[in-house]
């Protein structure tokens, strides 16, 4: 399982050094256009690394097992040892097995029943209420993924310019998509997520402006501060008295 969780680490730091340089770069990086960007595949259900198998012997109750995908790929299994089970379907996994097992035992009726999708997730992260690590629940979209993720902040989140990082044969592809027009046309064409895809909600500029006002200026001359010092001056012609104003409570 350690194996398991730092390969997904892995993964989300490339993701995130992909969105760092599509950020950095602005204006002079244009984004590959919707049509070249890899649709997700339809959603069957592949096993990956982290998935939980329970195996559930019908004639041989005492070969009954659970296991936990290696990042490998593979489950070793009494009897048979290790099985590459990566990329197939439960019922894929059946057959195989019921294949592995008939020189073995009478009678190998095998139920594959997965007990957990751990590899069906998505990571959201940004300007958004509750950034983490979101369940793949179906035909999920870009949109829904931000709503489970608590919606976006606001004052600060740049809707029109979410970054989508998706891993295509070993390859970090990027792609921005527009959620602003998501939200205000409902019947626009949905963006379907794919397992492990990173989404980013990146700030508006004049919050990242008044983020660097508040370090730089506000954080140096805190406001209760009052500032004891002759800004301008007063002269009355008359008896040349001199007034002096002082700001106060800056």
């Amino acid at each position: 399982m350690r194996s398991s969780a730092f390969s997904m680490r892995q993964r989300l730091v490339a993701g995130l050094g992909v969105i760092a340089a599509l950020l950095l770069a602005g204006g002079c990086v244009t984004p590959p256009h919707r049509a070249d960007f890899p649709a997700p595949p339809e959603p069957i259900v592949a096993l990956q690394p982290g998935d939980v198998l329970d195996l559930q012997f019908i004639y041989w109750p005492d070969l009954a097992d659970s296991q936990t995908i290696r990042p490998d790929g593979k489950v070793a299994l009494k009897l048979v040892g290790d099985v590459m089970v990566q990329d197939l379907t439960p019922d894929q996994v059946r057959t195989k097995l019921n294949e592995l097992y008939a020189d073995k035992i009478k009678n190998p009726e095998i139920n594959v029943v997965v007990k957990s999708y751990d590899s069906q997730r998505v990571y959201v992260g940004g300007e958004v209420r509750q950034p983490g690590v979101m369940p793949l629940r179906g035909r999920m979209t870009a949109l829904d993924a931000l709503m489970m993720a608590g919606g976006p902040i606001k004052q600060s989140a740049k809707l029109k310019k979410v970054v989508v990082v998706r891993r295509i044969n070993g390859q970090q592809v990027a792609q921005s998509i527009n959620l602003k027009r998501a939200i205000q046309k409902p019947d626009s064409d949905p963006f379907f997520l794919a397992p492990c895809d990173i989404i980013f909600v990146p700030r508006v500029t004049i919050d990242r402006l008044d983020q660097w006002v508040d370090q730089y200026i506000n954080q140096l001359i805190p406001r209760s501060t009052t500032m004891n010092m002759t800004f301008f001056k007063d002269i009355d012609p008359a008896t040349s008295n001199v007034t002096n104003y002082a700001g106060q409570g800056l």
